[in-house]
């Protein structure tokens, strides 16, 4: 094993675990080719970085990161098909029109990036973690950059606006990167039919939404991002729901939906504080019964 490797590992980690490592390396990497030995070795790094900093499984901080994952995902998926019907709606209504021309390449671009987040997004709440991750994250750069390229010479102020508007979408769907490989959710799709059905559903659900609200309706009411929001999180699973135990799970769980929420123009400024004022009293709500469980269990 490469001893730089190893080098990676917090020092006290190393003197006591530096052997089996290497010797779980060895056994991992014998006769194997020079794909699976940089797959072994991008595990090994990225088990040290999350030991340096701290978001390992037997972390709280693992532990928070892997309660926000499924929601970061689901938050992610809900942005990308809120901005597709918006496109995709806009693209119907002038063609019906009669007055569509040809999408330009980077219009075009940004809409299989959007596509190509939510399919991302939806793959990894099947189940298939790392793969679906990395597509979300690769369509939401996508958008991202072909959204900002066009307007980049604007004035300073309003560009780094923009690229603060445009990189916390990144930021959500690469979060999940970070929830520990022990404690991601297990697949809830076996079979690789039933993560096509799922995909094909969620881009059947936008296109729905394109022909039902065309004209932008849906903007004036919660529903036009509610409805990819529910869909999202019926995806997430019961089981991700029964995880939030502490005030601090709820909040790492709430936080991308609420960025979410405001880059959609479904909440404004103001009315970020009453979001934040809900989620307080949920989280006190959920202390008391958190409180109030043992005396049921046990009145003595």
């Amino acid at each position: 094993m490469n001893p730089v490797l190893l080098r990676l590992y917090p020092a006290g980690f190393r003197r006591a675990f530096g052997d089996e490592i290497a010797e779980s390396y060895r056994e991992a990497t014998a006769g194997a080719g020079s794909r699976a030995r940089l797959r072994e070795a991008a595990d090994v790094v990225a088990h040290a970085l999350r030991l340096r900093l701290g978001i390992g499984s037997a972390h709280s901080a693992g532990r928070l990161l892997a309660t926000a994952a499924p929601f970061s995902l689901a938050a992610t998926a809900a942005y990308a098909a809120f901005n597709l019907v918006g496109s995709a709606g806009d693209w119907y209504v002038m063609r019906t029109a009669g007055a569509a021309g040809d999408a330009g390449a980077l219009t075009t671009l940004m809409n299989a990036g959007y596509l190509l987040t939510l399919i991302g997004a939806v793959v990894a709440l099947t189940g298939r973690h790392v793969p679906g991750v990395l597509a979300a994250i690769v369509g939401a750069v996508g958008s991202s950059v072909s959204f900002l390229y066009p307007v980049w010479r604007t004035p300073p102020d309003l560009r780094w606006e923009l690229v603060g508007f445009l990189l916390a979408p990144v930021l959500i769907a690469a979060l999940p990167l970070a929830c520990p490989p022990d404690l991601r959710p297990a697949r809830r799709v076996r079979g690789a039919l039933g993560v096509l059905v799922l995909a094909v559903w969620a881009v059947l659900l936008v296109a729905a939404l394109v022909v039902i609200d065309p004209l932008g309706i849906g903007l004036l009411i919660p529903w036009r991002f509610g409805v990819p929001v529910v869909a999202a999180l019926a995806l997430v699973g019961r089981r991700a729901f029964t995880g939030i135990r502490t005030t601090g799970q709820l909040a790492v769980a709430a936080v991308p939906f609420i960025v979410t929420m405001y880059f959609s123009g479904w909440v404004q400024s103001d009315e970020i504080y009453t979001v934040i004022g809900a989620l307080a009293a949920t989280a006190v709500v959920l202390r008391v019964r958190r409180r109030s469980a043992p005396d049921r269990i046990n009145p003595a």
